[in-house]
């Protein structure tokens, strides 16, 4: 099978530009996702389920469930515009300097009002400072990074290669990176679990697959939809199988940690797999993955220039909460600790997401504003 025609792709391209408000909203509520699953981790520091079986812990670890889908989610949003994207240096330098201005001066306000001493990580704190993406200061900036490094190669594979080879390279790797880890109990050295670019070159290939021809029954190829007498009753049983994929997968998740858990405080064995359930790159978590992208890709919301213009500061939002001077200090002074246990700490929670996003968004947004300001004086510095 020959791929879709240039025309194809361009008629494609104009029906996602239109819609693109529902995607970019999922770039929101993923950050959002992510915030809750730092909550959790950085800030409960919740207990394995091998440890604590209560109802509270169980309760957060459902939720964990459902977070996990997020940072996939995040990642196929580039490889679903992949067709449309165009890659450049610029980008790539642009992307580098916001991890780096993040890496550097959050640590010197923060240490300035006394919450973070640079000094007492010694040659550590200073590299990650200095040089983020090498030394994983962030490990998804690193990781994202480093795909972008790739991106301009994985595009033309997207575009050019045909259905058969596409389907036969992703179905490997997806056995490789994603299927073996899933079903071996014991260590696989090279797996880390999804916090690698490796794994995103997968999800990237996976979301440009999904772009190009469809998912059978979660997302299947929409050219002509519009112009489809049912094409609104197909959308909305479109956006309910993947709400049922994404829903069904999350509970199954949770299910075989627990089946774990319980096979692991009575034999002291397999704990290793019952940790393996929660990580980006077992097939559970990556098939509600793109239960969740199907879902959202298929709202119809039409063009909002807010939610659009809000998503693109949720990087900003990741770069200052989980920035090494703040990922403890934020936990603590929202009081996550004195939450912890209590009866509301699930509405405690949704107060501190709000809190982190809205206080990244508006960092950000002054950041970008000083970026552009730097950028004007430069150029005009130039001309002169």
């Amino acid at each position: 099978m020959n791929p879709p025609s240039s025309t194809d792709k361009m008629n494609r391209s104009d029906k996602i530009s239109k819609r693109q408000s529902n995607i970019e909203l999922l770039r929101i509520v993923s950050m959002c996702m992510i915030i809750a699953m730092h909550y959790m981790t950085k800030g409960m520091k919740i207990d394995k389920l091998s440890v604590d079986a209560g109802a509270h812990n169980i309760v957060f670890w459902i939720i964990y469930a459902f977070c996990l889908s997020s940072v996939n989610a995040y990642v196929f949003i580039s490889g679903y515009f992949a067709p449309d994207s165009k890659w450049s240096i610029g980008k790539l330098i642009r992307l580098w300097c916001e991890v780096l201005i993040y890496s550097i001066f959050v640590p010197v306000i923060v240490g300035a009002f006394g919450g973070f001493d640079i000094g007492a990580g010694g040659l550590s704190v200073l590299q990650q400072m200095f040089m983020p993406v090498t030394y994983e200061h962030y490990w998804f900036a690193t990781a994202y990074i480093m795909l972008f490094l790739f991106m301009p190669v994985l595009n033309l594979a997207i575009t050019k290669l045909d259905k058969k080879t596409f389907s036969a390279v992703l179905v490997l790797l997806l056995i490789v990176f994603c299927g073996f880890k899933s079903i071996d109990p014991y260590l696989i050295p090279w797996d880390k679990y999804g916090n690698d670019v490796i794994w995103f070159i997968v999800l990237y290939l996976s979301a440009g697959y999904m772009r190009m021809y469809g998912i059978p029954f979660i997302a299947p190829k929409r050219d002509g939809d519009e112009e489809d007498d049912h094409a609104d009753d197909l959308r909305k049983s479109r956006i309910m199988r993947g709400w049922i994929v994404y829903i069904a997968f999350s509970l199954v998740t949770f299910l075989l940690a627990l089946a774990y858990s319980v096979m692991v405080r009575s034999t002291g064995k397999l704990e290793y797999s019952m940790d393996m359930t929660y990580c980006y790159n077992y097939i559970t978590i990556f098939i509600a993955s793109i239960g969740l992208f199907g879902a959202f890709m298929h709202i119809d919301i039409g063009y909002k220039p807010w939610i659009n213009r809000i998503a693109g500061y949720t990087l900003g939002v990741y770069l200052l909460h989980d920035n090494i001077a703040l990922r403890e200090l934020w936990p603590y002074l929202l009081g996550i600790g004195n939450a912890t246990g209590q009866w509301w700490q699930i509405l405690h929670m949704l107060m501190c997401i709000v809190i982190v996003f809205v206080c990244g968004v508006l960092a950000d947004f002054v950041r970008d504003m000083l970026f552009r300001f730097t950028m004007r004086i430069m150029s005009s510095g130039r001309k002169d």
